[in-house]
């Protein structure tokens, strides 16, 4: 059998994760008060309460060695793994499952940079379990998945970059802080994993429009996931579009992870799509 590992940031539904017995999660963790709690035992809403009201970066961790061991160790030796983790623009967990993957002394496990997050890594593992159903092979699945990552586009717009410089994650987006400007900041995870400016503009409808413009440039695509951060609102209206605009593709809506909101702060609104 084959075995899925994901991260926390997937935030794989219930009802996906009980309807899968081969498919696993590992927590990233949270200091909220100076008590790190795993990423399941806190919310959005506290997570930014608590940057707005004290002004300060959110400390985060990723998963240590040891708790990927403990996955991997759960799972039988005879078993095959793939895991699945968040972009390293934004974390170390990608390196973290390779150091464990190693250490686990497994000769069919490998790890997946999905250079994104929620849903783009979903629709990986979403892949995953279709090349599963058609009968590839380990390492046939494990080859299209790192093609298929390869083809995952990651593009948000903020209100702000407060939460991202608070965080020190602003990468090539350091540019736009202390602007004189009130932008509303379009950004993208770029080839290079790297946070990066996608456009810079004053609206949250010009935001939007610069992100389906970045998807057009990049159909068609196999799947298109809206997503949001206290933002309900303007991810149905996105979804809408896409909807009428790509009428054959898939346009699901789903939030962020407290992780993200960590990093991105309330109002987002992205587009993570998969090229076909």
């Amino acid at each position: 059998m084959i075995h899925i590992i994901v991260d926390s940031t997937a935030a794989i539904s219930d009802e996906f994760l009980k309807s899968h017995d081969n498919l696993h999660v590992v927590p990233l963790f949270i200091s909220i008060n100076g008590e790190y709690v795993t990423e399941e035992h806190t919310s959005i809403d506290e997570v930014i309460d608590y940057s707005e009201r004290t002004k300060t970066a959110i400390p985060t961790s990723q998963p240590s060695t040891g708790d990927f061991l403990s996955v991997i160790n759960s799972i039988p030796p005879e078993d095959d793994i793939i895991m699945i983790c968040l972009s390293k623009a934004v974390s170390g967990t990608y390196n973290g499952a390779l150091l464990a993957a190693k250490q686990s002394g497994r000769k069919n496990i490998s790890v997946i940079h999905s250079r994104s997050t929620a849903i783009g890594m979903v629709h990986l593992v979403r892949d995953a379990y279709e090349m599963m159903d058609a009968g590839l092979s380990y390492k046939e699945i494990c080859e299209q998945l790192a093609v298929f990552a390869g083809r995952i586009h990651t593009s948000f717009t903020i209100p702000t970059l407060d939460f991202l410089r608070r965080g020190g994650r602003v990468g090539k987006a350091a540019g736009l802080i202390g602007s004189i400007l009130k932008i509303r900041p379009c950004i993208y995870l770029n080839d290079n994993d790297e946070v990066d400016v996608l456009a810079k503009v004053r609206t949250e409808k010009k935001g939007v429009a610069a992100l389906v413009n970045y998807l057009h440039e990049h159909s068609p695509c196999k799947r298109i996931g809206i997503v949001h951060i206290k933002n309900i609102e303007g991810a149905k209206a996105l979804q809408a579009t896409l909807q009428a605009e790509y009428p054959g593709v898939e346009v699901t809506v789903s939030t962020g992870t407290p992780i993200l909101a960590c990093y991105l702060g309330p109002g987002l609104v992205g587009i993570i799509f998969e090229s076909a």
